[in-house]
């Protein structure tokens, strides 16, 4: 028996080197890389789903921003587990955000990504776009894929933005019909104005995973490099700041701006001599309105009839800045975002956030 537990013993002793160098050989072996995708730009994955498996095709050529977010969350797992829960028949099927008890899923969100709806890629069916609320930006983690074509969705229309298509359906797209053919209906956790579109029988997402990957190098210079020329253009076409614009006027006139408390500027070209409107009063005024970039997008002017409206009934910028004139007085109004159409814009004319600049002559007061 001694001998048995000696030489046995002696065998385990002779064995662990061996073995320690196998587990050295193997600490030392580097992953296996993902095979590369045909273009340095391009990368699929699969999308596990509890009614079969979806294989998309990434372009993060096109839209570099969108696809290093979403493979950072595929890296993560954060896909796994959640749920397509948000299915219209005629239109897309929306998942990725909440879990199978419809409780929206924050832990392990990534900061909201900027909108590459330029990319000239097309909502079309078969293709991946990112979910978002009416702020352009703040597209996290939810996705969408459409089954009809969704031209609409690729025209200014929320936000002054159209919804950023990244990728498109390779294989699987009988999955994706069977979730869009899914039984829905309406779920007391899930806000839908009342619309049926959750699906009756939960359909999961049980995992994503990398089946060919683009050079993540190549994409991280890729993303900045974007992300630069977006706010680049974003910069021109917000053009100066408010201050910087006021100053250039003063300039320009050859005279200084008056403000009130709420932050409203304005310059009198031409005094008047006339009545003064109260807040309330309906008047008629000529006037001529542009972004700070000098982009014109109105003119009662060039329209030839002067416009009537009841200073109630239009922008607080408006309402403060007419209350205060004469008949027969030319002001420019410069108007900032909060006073004018605030977060919301006015798509596809003003943007989000934007001060205004308006050239008004009132009239005359119709009645007070």
């Amino acid at each position: 028996m001694n001998r048995w537990i000696a030489a046995f013993g002696l065998a385990a002793l002779l064995a662990v080197p061996a073995f320690a160098q196998d587990e050295k050989d193997k600490k030392d072996e580097k992953p296996a890389e993902k095979p590369k995708a045909e273009g340095d730009l391009k990368a699929t994955v699969k999308m596990k789903t509890s009614l079969g498996d979806i294989t998309l095709e990434l372009d993060a050529e096109r839209a570099p921003i969108t696809v290093a977010n979403f493979l950072s969350y595929v890296d993560k797992g954060f896909y796994k587990g959640t749920i397509f829960h948000r299915v219209i028949k005629g239109f897309m099927i929306q998942g990725g955000g909440f879990s199978p008890d419809l409780d929206e899923k924050s832990d392990g969100l990534q900061p909201p990504i900027k909108n590459e709806w330029k990319n000239g890629l097309k909502n079309g069916r078969g293709t991946i776009a990112m979910a978002r609320t009416n702020d352009p930006d703040s597209a996290t983690a939810q996705f969408f894929i459409n089954v009809v074509d969704n031209s609409r969705l690729d025209r200014p229309i929320s936000g002054g933005a159209a919804y950023c298509v990244f990728g498109k359906v390779v294989d699987g797209m009988d999955v994706v019909d069977k979730i869009r053919d899914a039984e829905v209906v309406v779920h007391p956790k899930y806000p839908s104005g009342n619309q049926a579109c959750v699906p009756a029988t939960t359909v999961v997402i049980e995992d994503v995973t990398v089946v060919t990957d683009c050079d993540r190098g190549k994409l991280a210079k890729a993303k900045t490099e974007k992300e630069a020329q977006i706010k680049a253009e974003e910069k021109a076409e917000k053009g100066p700041t408010m201050d910087e614009h006021v100053k250039a006027l003063e300039d320009k006139l050859g005279q200084k701006a008056e403000h009130s408390d709420s932050g409203l500027t304005w310059f009198v070209l031409q005094p008047g001599d006339g009545d003064v409107p109260a807040r309330t009063s309906r008047v008629k005024v000529h006037y001529t309105g542009w972004l700070l970039n000098g982009k014109e997008f109105d003119s009662s002017v060039k329209r030839g009839t002067p416009a009537e409206f009841g200073l109630n009934q239009v922008i607080k910028g408006w309402t403060e800045g007419v209350s205060m004139m004469r008949v027969g007085e030319k002001r420019k109004l410069i108007i900032p975002a909060n006073l004018a159409y605030g977060p919301q814009g006015r798509p596809p004319v003003i943007p989000q956030n934007a001060p205004l600049e308006f050239d008004v002559e009132l009239l005359e007061i119709v009645s007070k």
